[in-house]
């Protein structure tokens, strides 16, 4: 039944996305952290901190850290980063209204997605992307990233493991953050509700 209201959601959402003006920026009073060019700026603020605030709620939801607080970050972004690169995270449970309309937005944005065995799939030879990847601060994970972009071999399933290795080096750097929150949990999203 959730599966169902948040596709019926979804189409609604791209039906009005010609005729209205366009999403209503929730987040945009909080500091800018990631400059890539090539994607509009103000969407691309508000998928990060929306994702953000998306995984704080339901990885929360029976803790007791304080919303807002760095506790509250860690425990959301420790759990998502296992689920979310495995493609097991309950996406439809955890995405927000917002993220949704985020998602119909990024689904407009035609250079930003390729197809590869029926799946809509990040393409990371974008613009955006390659900025993203150029700008991680860990050596340790920039390098292997940006080789296997350039190989064609990077996937969520493929990193998950050094992903879920190093999750607090997500937490402090912004870009990589934006590309977890794209790769893990925008992509996946749009392919959950393609079918």
């Amino acid at each position: 039944m959730k599966r169902l209201n948040f596709l019926f959601y979804l189409l609604f959402a791209l039906m009005l996305s010609g005729c209205q003006p366009g999403i209503t920026y929730q987040y945009q009073d909080l500091p800018q952290q990631v400059t890539c060019q090539d994607l509009d700026q103000e969407l691309m603020h508000e998928a990060i901190y929306s994702f953000q605030e998306d995984i704080g709620r339901y990885y929360n939801q029976y803790t007791d850290h304080q919303k807002g607080s760095k506790s509250y970050y860690i425990e959301a972004y420790a759990q998502f980063v296992f689920y979310g690169f495995s493609g097991t995270a309950a996406y439809y449970d955890i995405a927000s209204t917002h993220s949704q309309e985020i998602l119909a937005a990024l689904i407009q944005e035609k250079d930003l997605w390729v197809i590869t065995d029926d799946q809509y799939k990040i393409n990371y030879d974008h613009p955006y992307l390659v900025c993203l990847l150029e700008n991680i601060k860990a050596d340790e994970l920039r390098v292997p990233l940006q080789n296997l972009s350039a190989t064609g071999s990077l996937s969520p399933e493929l990193i998950a493991e050094t992903m879920r290795v190093n999750f607090q080096q997500i937490i402090s750097d912004p870009y990589l953050a934006m590309y977890m929150a794209l790769d893990a949990y925008y992509q996946p999203l749009r392919n959950k509700t393609s079918r």
